[in-house]
């Protein structure tokens, strides 16, 4: 059983210049999952995507899988999740952390649903199938750069170093998850891991590729959110997960997300929540790590926004650079 799972609500990065560090601020508050407790399985089902306004559709799979309910795998409405989550980011954060003006075309096709195809045109261009690229293929593509999403991308390759942000852990599992919601195992056994768009897309062959020839870099991790947002316009059967009862999982927008139950005479006895930024976030965890992995100076100003985005906390993030705030 891994930390403060699910209490965490907003946490503050300071870079310290005198000590050469930066510095994680963690605010907590009550317990969501709480407001479940006492209810009906069928009434906690039905509460447990509204209380969540992040991923509702995940919320509720991984809910009725946790209560025992049947468990209507909607796996489109999890798929438009993730879609627009990778689509905001990348077409309003990363320009906006870049000095550049948000995607407004795209935007309005992101408001406007109609052919996935023209979507994914107005991200990558006309037919073209990222995730099998080749790194020469890559190359080429960045070269051309004829979509704006595509040109932040090749100015982030021209201009960032592969080693600055450049750290990961092992990727998380069912059975990770499934043993941190288990009341009987010793907190921390489970060790740290990391959950996010790069672990689905790390087989692709061109995922594969670069962290092969440059581990996970910044550059990595966001190009990793390009390929799942492609990859979600065409969504696929659910992966399916072999948990004991009690249990419930669901690959949320931001990475594995858990729910665990305790039925007592009908009713919720205990209920526990892991959200993908219980591990991403957790003290010493991947957030930390990038960060430390980051030179200091102008740099960390300028990539410390995209850092927020590249490991996409499911908690609001605000980030302090001696005096000067700023929000992620």
């Amino acid at each position: 059983m891994i930390d403060a799972p699910a209490t965490l609500r907003r946490l503050t990065i300071a870079l310290d210049g005198r000590a050469g560090m930066w510095r994680f601020g963690r605010e907590t508050g009550p317990e969501p999952a709480q407001a479940l407790v006492g209810r009906t399985p069928d009434e906690a089902a039905r509460l447990a995507p509204l209380v969540f306004n992040l991923c509702g559709a995940a919320h509720g799979f991984a809910a009725a899988t946790a209560l025992g309910l049947p468990a209507a795998a909607d796996g489109a409405a999890m798929a438009r999740e993730t879609v627009r989550d990778h689509a905001l980011a990348m077409l309003h954060t990363w320009p906006q952390a870049l000095g550049e003006a948000p995607d407004r075309a795209a935007l309005g096709l992101l408001a406007r649903p109609g052919r996935p195809e023209d979507f994914a045109a107005a991200l990558v261009g006309e037919g073209a199938d990222l995730s099998s690229f080749s790194r020469a293929e890559l190359d080429s593509w960045l070269r051309e750069a004829t979509t704006p999403t595509a040109r932040l991308l090749a100015r982030m390759r021209r201009e960032v170093d592969p080693a600055e942000g450049r750290a990961g852990l092992p990727e998380l599992t069912a059975q990770d998850v499934a043993a941190a919601l288990d009341p009987a195992r010793t907190p921390g056994a489970e060790g740290l891991r990391e959950t996010s768009a790069l672990g689905r897309v790390a087989h692709t062959p061109l995922v594969s590729a670069l962290l092969a020839g440059e581990g996970p870099s910044l550059f990595v991790r966001l190009l990793a959110r390009l390929v799942d947002c492609l990859a979600a316009l065409k969504p696929a059967p659910l992966p399916t997960y072999d948990l004991p009862a009690g249990f419930g999982i669901a690959p949320a927008a931001r990475g594995l997300l858990g729910h665990g139950a305790r039925l007592e005479a009908g009713r919720v006895a205990a209920y526990r929540i892991l959200s993908p930024s219980a591990w991403n976030l957790a003290p010493g965890g991947l957030l930390e790590r990038v960060f430390a992995a980051l030179t200091h100076g102008p740099t960390a100003r300028r990539l410390a926004p995209l850092l927020v985005s590249a490991i996409n906390p499911c908690v609001p993030v605000t980030l302090s650079y001696a005096e000067e705030p700023a929000h992620a």
